[in-house]
């Protein structure tokens, strides 16, 4: 059981939380059609559903069961979302509906973004300067929106940020938010934790209490300098204009939305914006400008800007009593609040058949690669086949997510995707997931190569191979592969009638993703799969 300490001092106790399954959903929560599980956070679960009274496709956050303190928790819950569903504005994610299941746990309906989050983003296709602004603009105009509206979001950061397929952003994750009462006495979302440490204000690690919508700006400043420079702020930091040749404006703007002092920052977000604007217009000159390199944009947390340089000013050194509190978020910030719930290649997860046996279907006749590939026992385990398959995967431009033996969880996303040696753990690890895109995998060779690698580890469950562009034949390797339980082959020319019984031999996949590409998969294809494969969900994302 997890316990936390609320904004009053209250102890509220939370059930270990395993997601339920979907059909379990359908049954506890009926107005809506549950179609996949999309994400864990720290502290719940998201899901992509139907609701039915609407046929309007949505995201649900499901919270854990409170154990201890449920009333005025629940009342603080109910409360936050009628407050956030007020904040009806184009670039902040819509909340629908909230409710509680029969057994006690609490949930979100939110507003449902095809697209993916702004870190992301960076990793895969770092913005131009022009872009950048824009994303910025959009993201000002929705907290200038949230503070008028007595809401301070205390989360900003490129996670949270999210960007949907026409390039329009949408703030998520208000689970953190401040909401200022009538009588000025606020109460937050969680009232469990108080942002994330590399962009939260320096107040907030002294009175997280008291703190204002200028937090938000700070974390702004934070995440404008990521944005062009491709590394957090920390220490003495050199000015953006020096470490990537953006506009020397942007060093005013980073310079006094990071003051320590919140009196010396701006003081309200439309005045960054205005600022911003006339960047903007004049962006498209920035002949000196350096897009961050990918070792820039994936760099480790913790690493340090270096350079001493003339700032204005500096990240504040924390006394001993902010180190404390800093250590206590790092380990455990609570994301309960409304989820940017959107949908990207890397985003999936299922806890809904892991642990089912599937069924082998004798219809499905194995093509005589696969046959030949399955007969083959598997190769032995090296010590070393854990740090060797996590070599070869990021020297082909990929990146794992591993497992330790401190926690049961599999963390992935931002952090958690390693897409670096040297950020791998120096203690024992397992690789439970390993991902080639946006760059899949273009060679016979290498694709072999893989496949043996992950066989030697023994513990690759999670696979993701989106834009796989080998011929057909190729896809039998995978058939030889007993851990997989996960497949990704979204945006793959491959997927033809062709590819059928060489996907349908992969028995051991629970979750199958395809589709995702224009023209749409033939649809008879993934019907196909769902009968040769009936313990495995298969996912045609243009259905």
């Amino acid at each position: 059981m997890q316990q936390v300490n609320d904004h009053k001092g209250d102890t509220v106790h939370f059930e270990p939380f395993i997601p339920p399954s979907t059909e379990e959903l359908d049954a506890l929560i009926p107005g809506y059609k549950f179609l996949e599980f999309i994400e864990r956070g720290g502290m719940g679960a998201v899901y992509k559903a139907v609701q039915k009274s609407l046929n309007r496709t949505v995201a649900v956050k499901l919270l854990p069961q409170v154990h201890r303190n449920k009333e005025s928790f629940a009342e603080r819950f109910k409360r936050e979302a009628h407050a956030l569903a007020q904040l009806n504005h184009p670039h902040i994610i819509a909340v629908h509906d909230f409710g509680e299941t029969p057994d006690g746990q609490m949930y979100y309906a939110m507003e449902f973004v095809s697209g993916m989050d702004l870190q992301h983003l960076l990793k895969r296709a770092p913005p131009e300067p022009r872009q950048i602004l824009k994303i910025i603009t959009q993201v000002c105009e929705a907290l200038q929106f949230a503070h008028e509206h007595g809401i301070v979001h205390r989360d900003i950061k490129p996670a949270n940020i999210l960007v949907d397929e026409r390039g329009n952003v949408k703030v998520a994750d208000f689970g953190l938010a401040k909401v200022m009462g009538q009588q000025g006495v606020d109460y937050t979302a969680t009232g469990m934790a108080i942002g994330t440490p590399d962009y939260i204000a320096p107040e907030a690690l002294e009175q997280s209490r008291h703190i204002d919508h200028r937090a938000d700006i700070y974390s702004l400043g934070v995440m404008i300098y990521e944005l062009f420079t491709g590394h957090v702020p920390k220490g003495v930091w050199e000015p953006p204009s020096i470490r990537s040749g953006a506009d020397k404006g942007i060093d005013a703007v980073v310079s006094k939305a990071m003051q320590n002092n919140p009196e010396k920052r701006y003081q309200h977000v439309r005045d960054m914006t205005q600022v911003l604007e006339k960047l903007f217009k004049n962006s498209d000159n920035w002949k000196n400008f350096r897009r961050p390199s990918r070792s820039e944009l994936v760099s480790t947390v913790g690493e340090p800007v270096r350079i001493a340089t003339g700032a204005d000013t500096v990240r504040m050194k924390p006394s001993a009593r902010s180190k404390r509190r800093m250590a206590t978020v790092a380990g455990g910030v609570l994301l309960l609040g409304t989820g940017g719930a959107f949908l990207w290649q890397s985003g999936w997860l299922t806890m809904q058949k892991q642990d089912r046996v599937p069924n082998v279907v004798a219809s499905a006749p194995l093509p005589p690669p696969v046959a030949a590939a399955i007969s083959q026992p598997a190769p032995a385990r090296p010590a070393p086949a854990q740090l060797n398959l996590a070599l070869w995967v990021l020297e082909h431009d990929g990146f794992v997510n591993v497992q330790t033996p401190v926690s049961a969880e599999k963390p992935m996303g931002g952090n958690a995707d390693i897409y670096r040696a040297k950020a791998l753990p120096s203690g024992p690890f397992t690789i439970w997931r390993v991902c080639f895109s946006p760059k899949p995998i273009l060679d016979q060779s290498e694709m072999e190569q893989l496949v043996t690698r992950i066989r030697e580890a023994g513990t690759v469950s999670n696979l993701n191979l989106r834009g796989f562009a080998l011929p057909v034949e190729a896809l039998g390797l995978l058939a030889s592969i007993e851990t997989l339980t996960n497949l990704d082959i979204m945006e793959s020319p491959a997927i033809t009638r062709e590819a059928i019984p060489y996907l349908a031999a992969c028995r051991h996949l629970t979750l199958l993703r395809v589709g995702g590409f224009n023209p749409p998969l033939d649809s008879s294809i993934p019907a196909e799969l769902r009968t040769l494969l009936p313990d495995c969900v298969v996912n045609d994302s243009n259905e």
